[in-house]
């Protein structure tokens, strides 16, 4: 059978954030906003409710109705993968199961991290996840946020199993990279996490990219996946390094907070609000902040 998410041209989709109010609510005003300018500013769809989307934080019904508002809004306009990973699997799977119901196109998840998961239990859960669902899976491989590294053989089991069509790799090492795709063949999709390495990961094989900056940035992402697409590496190191300039300036901060900052100083969002536990920048962070951002190539979008 043919994979439904190879088809689409445009595999460069955002991480997306969660706009929330004050309070915490859903802004579902924002979230739609922010949905619509990713794709006018050339998104090929979403990917929602990981970890920068703060899924695991936050309530199943908060999560269900992201994954209906992106769905809506993504009719015509690209493709939507929702996460549904979840320290308890059952309520993973009963989040697969809504999601295949409204007509996502691939749902993703975590593997499971507490407790000490072994590599038989880690591969019962993505045989489950796959069978709870008739939308295709993404699998996920995060160590730096998972702990603990998968061999090669172990992603390629997880990529055999049925209804599973790919995955998302968020992780420095490219010689996995490319051996995982040379193993498992073309036919399944594979997603760069690693922002900052966007090039080199498409540059070895993969098909497009998934990630929290591109909330931000998307133009200054779209040049760096185009120019490779051309095969124009060199041009396309040149624009990565511009991101990256605004990555190294991202990292001073805590990285959701930060990005949230950002996007409400573009006026996407309403609120900087995060999921509890986690806090937004303080006045002084800030200042900091914002500061060093206007040395990088997005000072002009900052409007607020």
């Amino acid at each position: 059978m043919p994979n439904t998410l190879l088809a689409a041209r445009n595999r460069i989709l955002p991480a997306l954030v969660t706009p929330l109010t004050d309070s915490g609510e859903l802004d579902e005003k924002s979230l739609e906003h922010l949905i619509d300018h990713l794709y006018r500013s050339g998104m090929g769809g979403l990917y929602v409710t990981g970890s920068t989307g703060e899924g695991i934080y936050l309530d199943p019904a908060i999560r269900r109705r992201i994954t209906e508002i992106a769905v809506h809004h993504s009719r015509g306009h690209g493709q939507v993968l929702v996460h549904v990973g979840s320290i308890a699997a059952m309520q993973a799977f009963e989040l697969a199961k809504h999601a295949g119901e409204i007509g996502v196109d691939g749902i993703s998840s975590i593997p499971p991290f507490v407790g000490g998961v072994s590599p038989a239990e880690t591969l019962e859960y993505y045989r489950t996840l796959a069978a709870s669902s008739s939308a295709p899976v993404v699998g996920y491989y995060i160590p730096g946020l998972t702990g603990g590294g998968w061999s090669i053989d172990r992603m390629c089991e997880v990529l055999k199993l049925d209804n599973v069509i790919g995955f998302k790799f968020t992780h420095t090492d490219l010689y996995m990279l490319e051996r995982v795709m040379s193993h498992v063949g073309r036919e399944k999709v594979v997603y760069f996490g690693v922002d900052e390495m966007l090039c080199h990961g498409v540059a070895c094989g993969a098909h497009g990219g998934i990630g929290t900056t591109y909330n931000f940035m998307p133009k200054l992402i779209l040049e760096v996946a185009t120019l490779c697409a051309d095969g124009r590496y060199a041009e396309a190191v040149k624009v990565q390094k511009k991101v990256n300039e605004v990555i190294e300036v991202l990292l001073t901060c805590q990285g959701l907070a930060a990005t949230k900052q950002i996007l409400y100083w573009q006026g996407h969002i309403a609120s900087t609000k995060c999921a509890p536990p986690r806090a937004s920048l303080s006045a002084e962070q800030q200042k900091t902040f914002r500061d060093r951002l206007m040395q990088t190539a997005i000072a002009d979008t900052l409007v607020r």
